[in-house]
């Protein structure tokens, strides 16, 4: 049996963590292609890969290499719309990572680009595939607390000062928001478990613990006070939390004048349906953990999520009061195990050509809570979303 030809375009370390660690497990798909504008990054990606592969700065070229089936995207944000359109417009199958892009406008013209190209599309939202998220699904599916009224969905990012703003993500002209680079995980999560899309978002935020008045070009390496500080990192050597070694961390300092991403944010989002949720992220919470709260018609779950796998799912039931607790199993790989799953997946769907955009509409719609979110605390004032602009059959 041909073995699926995978080529990674974008090869910072989301990307080269995909091609060298997820996709290089499964026997029925190989690495036959890599892109990246920068030669630096492609010499040092084949490195990781220890194979020889195709390999372009050229996308175009890229696109057209030998036994090429699949593109993962993994480019900066900002670039998402063009790469996943050059590769619907090839008709390969198209795994791209979140957020699906910057503007509700570009994603929308992602949708469409798909249209008749008769692939698999899906989008790095691992968490779907976690173990304890299909465990609360399927709870909130059989109907014991009966329709979803409201509820909150809490992101604790205890290393968001090591994560974002010791480089280009601390400002906005880079990743518009940290709820739409980090928060589109829980968002997507929010959307299939209500089991609608978004309707209006009001948001408030604040840059309260980074940024300040330290120079643009420090680096935690040329401080003096780096070995008291407690967002110093090593840009020789830094672990990610889904086991990625960066070797060649930025390291500018967290305190720097240039930053002006929010640090903590609220959402409020009113669904079609009539639910309503409210999100919370903060990047200076000492604790790195996601926790969910749902209430329904017949009762009430709450979910905690961390990367240490300590899952926990409580139902309360309405009248009786009964209380039971669910503790989900654990997953094999980073994410709980959505990041082997959600790779096993797409390769299924590619043998079994059962080709559609699959969580599309999620992730299009995180994408755009986050988005609108960003405008509403520009302006300060509620913000519509649009319906997404064809229908999606299978999402």
């Amino acid at each position: 049996m041909k073995k699926i030809g995978i080529g990674l375009l974008g090869l910072g370390t989301r990307g080269v963590y995909f091609g060298g660690k997820v996709f290089e497990q499964f026997p029925d798909c190989e690495i036959v292609a890599v892109c990246d504008q920068r030669q630096d990054k492609i010499n040092a990606a084949t490195r990781v890969l220890k194979k020889d592969v195709f390999s372009s700065t050229s996308v175009e070229k890229f696109l057209s290499a030998p036994g090429l089936d699949a593109v993962v995207v993994a480019t900066p944000d900002h670039a998402h719309k063009d790469g996943a359109i050059k590769v619907l417009k090839t008709k390969k199958h198209l795994y791209l990572e979140k957020p699906m892009a910057q503007s509700i406008e570009d994603c929308d013209a992602i949708v469409k680009a798909w249209a008749g190209s008769d692939t698999v599309f899906m989008v790095g939202l691992e968490l779907r595939y976690c173990t304890l998220m299909r465990d609360l699904k399927a709870i909130i599916d059989s109907g014991e607390i009966g329709d979803i009224k409201i509820g909150s969905a809490v992101d604790n990012v205890s290393v968001g000062g090591d994560f974002y703003y010791h480089g280009s993500r601390r400002k906005k002209e880079y990743i518009k928001s940290l709820i739409l680079e980090k928060g589109t995980h829980t968002l997507d999560l929010v959307n299939w478990l209500v089991d609608s899309s978004p309707v209006k978002v009001y948001a408030s935020s604040g840059l309260d613990v980074f940024g300040g008045k330290e120079s643009n070009k420090l680096r935690c390496r040329d401080c003096d006070k780096n070995s008291s500080c407690h967002y110093y990192v090593n840009h020789k050597n830094f672990k990610m939390d889904y086991d990625a070694i960066i070797y060649d961390k930025e390291d500018l300092c967290v305190y720097a004048e240039e930053c002006d991403v929010p640090d903590n944010g609220l959402l409020l989002i009113d669904y079609a349906n009539g639910a309503r949720m409210s999100y919370m992220e903060c990047h200076f919470t000492p604790e790195y953990s996601r926790e969910f709260m749902f209430i329904g018609t017949k009762g009430k779950v709450t979910a905690f999520y961390n990367n240490e796998q300590e899952f926990k799912i409580t139902v309360w039931k309405r009248h009786t009061r009964k209380l039971d607790i669910y503790l989900p199993e654990h997953g094999e790989g980073g994410h709980g195990g959505g990041d082997t799953l959600i790779v096993k997946e797409f390769l299924r769907r590619i043998r079994a050509g059962e080709h559609g955009m699959y969580g599309i509409r999620g992730a299009r719609d995180s994408a755009a809570i986050a988005i609108a979110g960003a405008e509403s605390e520009h302006t300060g004032m509620p913000v519509m979303i649009p319906p997404i602009p064809i229908t999606i059959t299978a999402d």
